[in-house]
């Protein structure tokens, strides 16, 4: 039943849709399909109308949105300032000195073996050099000894004595500078080939450090079962050890 249809107290029916004029429901479409009748048809029409109206009132009446200001980045790069040839050309350039340096470092390589090669070899002999003259002046020294204690037991004069011990002391001061200067010498050497040795060494410390133990325990076997002398044992042992520590210390300073 429409909306709009109502009966007074005499029984008659109006339509508020049609200005409460009186109408016959028989002949309208009141009680069934009521949207299709025109009066209803203009009376929502004049609502949508009215709501369309009022809702642009209170657009008009309402404070205008406050619309955020949103600051705009400072572009910091120009983009003319970026090139992409510029960092090609500086790669290719660093590329080219990298390359010459592995060229100057396999040169450098090379050549530091050699040099470290000899100088392990040339470092054994003035050790060995160095063990000889240290024997020579301890025995020089105990004769010192013995020529005190002939002294004492009247087998020597004292002027026997005196010749003998100035002929040893002049020998024992020789064999002392020579000590010292072959020492030095020594020093000199180690200072300026020990950095070389580090570089080429220090990659290969940990297999050769393997490689010298061993060595060290096979060396260990032979002179237990006798197959060299006390004197080369002590000899090659020693070289052994010196190698040793100085690798050690090299893995040291590496980790």
């Amino acid at each position: 039943m429409c909306p709009g249809l109502y009966k007074d107290e005499k029984g008659k029916f109006y339509c508020r849709f049609a200005d409460n004029a009186e109408i016959d429901p028989a002949f309208m479409p009141c009680l069934l399909e009521y949207w299709e009748c025109p009066f209803y048809i203009r009376h929502k029409q004049a609502e949508k109308a009215l709501e369309v109206e009022k809702e642009e009132i209170k657009q008009q009446e309402a404070p205008p949105a406050t619309v955020p200001t949103v600051e705009m980045p400072t572009l910091i790069v120009s983009p003319t300032e970026v090139s992409a040839e510029r960092f090609t050309d500086e790669v290719d350039r660093l590329i080219d000195r990298a390359s010459e340096l592995a060229r100057l470092w396999e040169s450098y390589e090379s050549e530091a073996r050699r040099v470290v090669e000899e100088w392990e070899e040339l470092r054994d002999k003035i050790k060995r050099e160095l063990a000889g003259l240290e024997a020579v002046i301890n025995a020089y020294i105990s004769e010192k000894g013995r020529l005190e204690k002939l002294l004492d037991e009247g087998k020597i004069s004292e002027e026997e004595y005196i010749d003998l011990i100035s002929r040893l002391e002049k020998k024992l001061a020789e064999k002392n500078s020579e000590k010292e200067a072959l020492t030095k010498k020594l020093a000199d050497l180690d200072r300026v080939v020990l950095p070389h040795y580090k570089r080429v060494k220090v990659a290969e410390a940990k297999p050769e450090l393997a490689k010298l133990r061993l060595a060290l325990s096979k060396l260990e076997e032979r002179f237990k079962s006798g197959s060299i002398s006390e004197e080369v044992y002590m000899r090659l042992r020693a070289e052994l050890e010196d190698k040793i520590q100085r690798l050690e210390k090299i893995k040291e300073e590496v980790e």
